[in-house]
């Protein structure tokens, strides 16, 4: 009789195979997050709807404690998201200050590190407001996600700027320089229909309950024809199906990941023109960049810093593009957006 064979072919339970040396490499230095299978029972994963095509039962791709829940991918369009997104319609800002918080607790996000960078967040706000500017010379701007205010000042000049901003501590840093910035999210401000000539969201769009609410508020309040500048980070990367839960966009308040396809038609059926999409990069010091590293392998990152702290290089400027997030330009149709979808509606 045939000797049974486990876990491999050829009799050796699979163990001494390439594929498995590679498995134990990149389990060494934790760059894969293998979830059991009984994780995913503890959410409905079959009644769960995406917000972007209403399609229901979505596939489970993966768990790891740097996300609010499991990542599914919607099988009709797509859409990657956390399971369950929060639909819940009050109480917005505290959840997204929530989530953001427990960003900080994982060590994802270091406070210190974010208040040291603002140097660097004025340069980003100077390059976005030049690259703003190719469509868009003046007018009544609208900048959702506004952080401690530097795009709204930046854009003092040529533009009457306001910005809106959850997170409470942050706005009072932009209130004490001068600036227009409301402690509230979009869909409280209530703003005028058609009052904007444009407006930014830069990497906001994955921190909301619905992306699909939050783009027909902007065409709401966008008068036609005006621009809508939005960032996110790109699933459509090599980074991602590198390191899979390491990748570096896994943070909790992250709740959906686009790919130039799924973020397209979230703009078209919204009411938008896509005029251009493009991966972007980032300025950043070393001391931030050594911060996200962190995220890969902490110890590493850890090593790294104290080297570069004691050679004085922590304010090194990089400039890094790794092709994992993305910008769209869209203008806003005359049209009313695309209704929402049945099923999503339900939901």
């Amino acid at each position: 009789m045939k000797k049974k064979e486990k876990n491999g072919t050829n009799g050796n339970n699979g163990t001494n195979g390439p594929a498995m040396v590679w498995l134990r490499y990149f389990r060494y230095f934790r760059l894969f997050r293998f979830s059991p299978p009984d994780i995913c029972d503890q959410v409905e994963i079959a009644a769960l709807v995406c917000d972007l095509c209403g399609a229901a039962g979505p596939t489970y791709v993966l768990s790891t404690e740097r996300l609010d829940g499991p990542l599914v991918t919607c099988r009709a369009c797509g859409l990657f998201y956390v399971a369950p997104p929060s639909r819940e319609p009050g109480a917005v800002s505290a959840e997204m200050v929530r989530l953001a918080g427990r960003a900080q607790e994982l060590a994802l996000v270091e406070r210190d590190v974010e208040e040291g960078e603002r140097p660097w967040r004025e340069r980003m706000a100077r390059e976005r407001l030049a690259d703003l500017g190719r469509f868009v010379p003046g007018g009544r701007l609208l900048e959702i996600g506004s952080s401690t205010g530097e795009m709204i000042a930046a854009a003092g000049e040529r533009f009457t700027a306001i910005g809106l901003e959850p997170d409470e501590a942050n706005c009072r840093i932009a209130r004490a320089r001068g600036l227009d910035c409301r402690n509230t999210t979009l869909d409280e401000a209530r703003f005028p229909a058609g009052h904007f000539d444009a407006a930014v969201s830069y990497h906001v769009i994955e921190h909301v309950p619905s992306p699909r609410a939050e783009l027909r508020e902007l065409h709401r309040v966008l008068k036609p024809g005006g621009w809508l500048v939005m960032e996110t980070p790109n699933i459509d990367n090599l980074w991602y199906r590198l390191l899979g839960a390491r990748w570096r966009q896994f943070i909790p308040d992250h709740l959906y990941f686009f790919t130039p396809q799924t973020f397209t038609r979230l703009c078209e059926e919204s009411g938008f023109e896509v005029r251009e999409l493009r991966s972007v990069g980032k300025s950043m010091s070393l001391r931030l960049f050594l911060n996200r590293l962190g995220r890969l392998h902490a110890p590493t990152a850890a090593l790294l810093r104290g080297a570069c702290e004691r050679l004085g290089l922590a304010d090194r400027t990089l400039r890094l593009n790794l092709g994992d997030v993305m910008r769209v330009y869209a203008t806003r149709r005359a049209s009313s957006p695309t209704a929402q979808p049945p099923s999503a509606n339900a939901a």
